[in-house]
């Protein structure tokens, strides 16, 4: 389970860049379930619904539905609360968070309840959890239960990085045994990914341009489209390779249709290289190139129905 936090003054939407890397994994080949658990309120699912010419209500499916249900949180429940939005090569589910924003800190609260059980489905099913670094404190059993967290802030000075640890610190995603925790830059810093690494406690994932949201979400434009596009990608290959650092350090069982890494470290099936001691992994691989799905005049839920 990989979840990403947007700092405070981040300019992107931590939502619609975790989608955007859920779809990455979900092209790769792998199935992945996107959870929103923004405590403001899901602007996210009217924004992809603008995008894609759709309605992704989250009170029809989504984290509303999912919580008044009241059943064991389980996959196949999952599969009847999530919107898909399934590609040609893989499988991604979509769980948004409610449109207000008590509904939505409500919400996250329930996940950090639930931690333990969604931990169990991200074996079956790679989940991608996204929220902020100021709702840690809601999300703290989540956190504790994701082998990987990343944290994506701008960071335009040494000052700015030292501010940003003690956030994290403050968040409880410092300390040796947090040995997982990523930094993913957003727009221009004078500090070297070893600089960052000193000042911050975290590695650096990669650094990312600043775009509009929906461009975001759409992946398609100019040049700084293209660039933010290419970064991404990058960022998404060298996460799932520390997410199968995460699972092989857990024992847990490789996911069907996926190879295990073998004594190199390698995946053959998805081309993938495990971290190095830096936590990086092999260059992209070519399943993991934009493949944005087209927009769909309506969006079926998991089980096929028309929500």
């Amino acid at each position: 389970m990989l979840v990403l936090l947007a700092a405070d003054g981040t300019r992107l939407d931590a939502g619609a860049v975790a989608l955007a890397l859920a779809r990455r994994w979900s092209d790769a080949g792998q199935q992945v379930l996107f959870v929103d658990a923004d405590t403001s309120g899901s602007r996210l699912a009217r924004r992809l619904g603008e995008v894609e010419h759709a309605d992704y209500s989250p009170a029809v499916r989504g984290l509303p539905s999912l919580i008044v249900a009241r059943r064991p949180l389980t996959l196949r429940l999952m599969a009847d609360h999530c919107y898909s939005l399934d590609t040609d090569s893989g499988s991604l589910w979509a769980l948004f968070a409610p449109f207000h924003p008590g509904g939505g800190r409500h919400a996250a609260g329930w996940l950090a309840e639930h931690a333990d059980d969604l931990a169990a489905i991200d074996r079956e099913r790679r989940v991608v959890v996204s929220s902020s670094l100021g709702s840690a404190d809601r999300l703290g059993p989540l956190l504790d239960a994701a082998p990987v967290v990343v944290v994506m802030a701008p960071v335009k000075s040494a000052s700015a990085a030292k501010e940003l640890w003690t956030q994290c610190r403050e968040a409880a995603l410092t300390g040796i045994e947090r040995r997982h925790r990523m930094l993913v830059v957003l727009g221009d810093s004078p500090l070297s990914d070893d600089d960052l690494g000193t000042e911050t406690g975290m590695r650096v994932a990669g650094r990312l341009p600043v775009i509009e949201d929906d461009s975001v979400l759409r992946l398609k434009g100019g040049r700084r489209e293209r660039a933010f596009a290419k970064r991404l990608d990058s960022i998404a290959s060298r996460l799932l390779a520390l997410v199968w650092l995460a699972v092989s350090e857990i024992g847990e069982a490789p996911e069907a249709g996926i190879a295990a890494p073998d004594k190199n470290g390698e995946t053959p099936e998805v081309g993938i290289t495990a971290p190095d001691e830096n936590g990086y992994g092999a260059a992209m691989p070519a399943g993991l190139a934009p493949q944005m799905p087209g927009a769909q005049p309506e969006r079926q839920g998991v089980d096929g129905g028309v929500a």
